[in-house]
């Protein structure tokens, strides 16, 4: 099904060289076209509004017929961004050069169908590119039958590298198919017990089948809790890519991924003096295999890394190098607002109010709270969005803001029953801040404790673990019940 915003979206992707290169390409002529005026019309909109347009082009004969200007608009979109990036990735110029065989070959100027194939042959084999190898692989066929004197020998070796081609690909769907069974690997676990896969290397027969195998044995390591496993085969897996950096420049996603997935490891297991070194090396991801700086990748790789080195300072409780680190995280936003993730401003914001709340800069830590509260992230990590309320319920009373806690407490309720039934640890928790909101100063001491042996005194009430590693409410009621 089409939605009617779709050219909005496609018309809001464009970078500004794309939208300069879009109506550069459409010559003179089309200032007057009906396509280009619905493009500005759109592009001045900061959301999609067809009753609007149709009101700006009412007295235009195409707006009878609005969805096929539509279209049109974007298949011009889609023809301009082809020829704009055609040479920006290897798949890109594959499917330049199979063009161009085709075309040649037609045209029966087979000397130069052999140059394009020579290089298609090329490329595809040293990026592992196998799908366009098998399509080139025909028209080197192809163009054997048309050459005089055909030689036996060629046809075989040809039939040769085609079956060895098509086995590799096998392997690698072979490949696949165990990773995408890790997203269920409770489901799925007799599929990798004793998987030959699994159990050597030499099954992996290219360099993308290896980086799946040592993927998936982090992984699956990483679950069953056999931590040296995971950290070898990890290590492995980054040693392997940093051995083809070409292949880092095609694909960098992967290193990225097992950079942070390494430091995720040692975060989890407080190796903290580590983490730096990894760190370093994926700030210079872009500069090492000359990336687009500004490009989304890179922008994604910036805040992803932002956010995996404030948790190392909150876990190391590091505050005054967390604090420094908001600031220049709160410039990378403001320069890259548009291309900064929902989901990385989400965990910004809880982030610094953390921050805040340990620095004991209660205010702070409240106005980054009410970021969360006043801006709609939707069903957007809901447990985070859950904390910030908790938390929320500690920075009132640390401010005495009593009669605010009281609201802030059926504010936070409302939420949590919204998401799921609530948990026996947040019952306690709501009724131990709604008693904090309507009992006298004296009376606090005893509630501390009485809440604070509810949760920790020995009975089983069970507390996530990711609620304890967000908010750590031991050691605030712990605090309190020193003051109190």
């Amino acid at each position: 099904m089409v939605k009617k915003g779709n050219i909005f979206l496609l018309i809001k992707s464009l970078s500004k060289s794309e939208k300069r290169y879009f109506k550069t390409g459409l010559g003179e002529k089309a200032v007057n076209k009906n396509y280009l005026k619905l493009f500005n019309v759109i592009d001045k909109q900061t959301v999609y509004n067809e009753n609007e347009i149709k009101k700006v082009f009412k007295e235009e004969k195409f707006v009878k017929q609005l969805h096929v200007t539509k279209i049109y608009l974007t298949e011009l979109i889609l023809k301009s961004l082809r020829n704009y990036h055609s040479n920006k990735s290897i798949n890109s110029k594959l499917i330049n050069l199979l063009n161009d065989i085709e075309i040649l070959f037609e045209k029966e100027l087979y000397d130069l169908v052999y140059y394009r194939i020579k290089k298609a042959e090329e490329l595809a084999l040293e990026y592992e590119r196998l799908p366009y190898l098998l399509e080139v692989l025909n028209w080197k066929r192809k163009l054997y039958k048309t050459k005089t004197g055909f030689i036996e020998r060629e046809g075989s070796d040809l039939v040769k590298q085609e079956n060895e081609t098509i086995k590799k690909l096998y392997a690698l769907n072979d490949y696949w198919n165990l990773t995408l069974k890790i997203y269920d690997y409770t489901a799925n676990k007799k599929s990798f017990k004793n998987n030959p896969l699994l159990k050597n290397e030499k099954y992996a027969t290219t360099l993308q089948s290896k980086i799946l195998h040592y993927h998936i044995l982090f992984t699956t390591n990483l679950i069953n809790g056999n931590s040296k496993a995971a950290i070898d085969s990890i290590t492995k897996l980054i040693e392997l890519l940093e051995e083809h950096p070409n292949r880092i420049t095609d694909d960098p996603g992967a290193y990225a991924t097992a950079l942070s997935n390494e430091i995720s490891f040692l975060l989890v297991n407080k190796e903290w003096d580590k983490i730096p070194e990894l760190i370093k090396k994926v700030r210079e991801i872009p500069a090492t295999y000359k990336l687009n700086s500004k490009s989304k990748f890179a922008v994604r790789l910036w805040v992803r890394l932002f956010n995996i080195e404030l948790e190392m300072y909150r876990d190391k409780k590091d505050i005054a190098r967390g604090i420094v680190l908001i600031k220049e995280i709160q410039e990378f936003i403001e320069q890259h607002n548009k291309a900064v993730p929902d989901e990385y401003l989400l965990f910004f914001y809880y982030q610094f109010a953390y921050m805040f709340f340990l620095n004991k800069d209660h205010s702070k830590s409240l106005l980054w709270l009410n970021e969360i509260m006043n801006r709609n992230f939707g069903r957007l990590h809901e447990d985070v969005q859950s904390y910030a309320r908790i938390l929320g319920l500690i920075i009132h009373f640390e401010l005495n803001n009593i009669i605010v806690l009281r609201y802030a407490v059926v504010s936070c309720r409302r939420f949590l029953k919204k998401k799921k039934n609530l948990q026996e640890f947040e019952t306690i928790l709501l009724r131990f801040f709604s008693r904090l909101s309507t009992v006298h100063k004296d009376e606090y001491a005893e509630l501390f404790k009485k809440f604070y042996k509810n949760l920790f005194g020995g009975k089983e009430i069970k507390v996530s673990d990711n609620v304890l590693d967000y908010i750590d409410i031991k050691s605030w009621l712990e605090s309190n019940m020193r003051d109190k």
